[in-house]
């Protein structure tokens, strides 16, 4: 009787784990749910650094916030669209590479470098073909200060 009871609540502290362990905006299998996220992208959004060596700086981490999303000014209760594609300007001194982190599945990452982008020009980024999201945007640079602004989301 004392084993039983031991191995029940051994298994219930182990299903308790596996519940709090579940990472934030997948269903239980894993898979990314499209929820709104405490950030999301919006146009106007900042990405930049002071640093005044070569580096990168990741924007999903930084002012940019949630990437996957594109959520309309103030909010809403529906679930926000996932970002298609995202238009940046070098809006700093300092000539950039753009690099795209996307993927479909969890721990799944491609990265994608853009060419050369100079103060005052645009591109534009969006997931790898065959990618459903686009996790990130990463600034990379020689020398700082460098600093990109989303000017159009789709």
């Amino acid at each position: 009787m004392r084993r039983a009871l031991l191995s029940a609540a051994l298994a219930t502290a182990a299903l308790g784990v596996f519940a709090v362990a579940q990472p934030r905006g997948s269903d239980a299998h894993g898979t990314p749910v499209d929820a709104a996220p405490a950030a999301g992208l919006r146009v106007g959004a900042v990405c930049s650094s002071d640093i005044t060596y070569a580096t990168d700086v990741s924007c999903g981490l930084g002012d940019f916030g949630d990437v996957r999303f594109r959520c309309p000014a103030g909010g809403s209760a529906a679930p926000c669209p996932r970002t298609r594609t995202v238009t940046l300007e070098n809006t700093g001194p300092t000539p950039l590479r753009l690099v795209t982190i996307s993927g479909s599945a969890p721990g799944e990452r491609h990265e994608t470098v853009s060419g050369l982008l100079r103060p005052g020009a645009r591109t534009v980024l969006g997931p790898e073909a065959g990618d459903t999201y686009l996790y990130d945007i990463v600034l990379r640079f020689d020398s700082g200060p460098a600093e990109a602004r989303v000017v159009a989301l789709s």
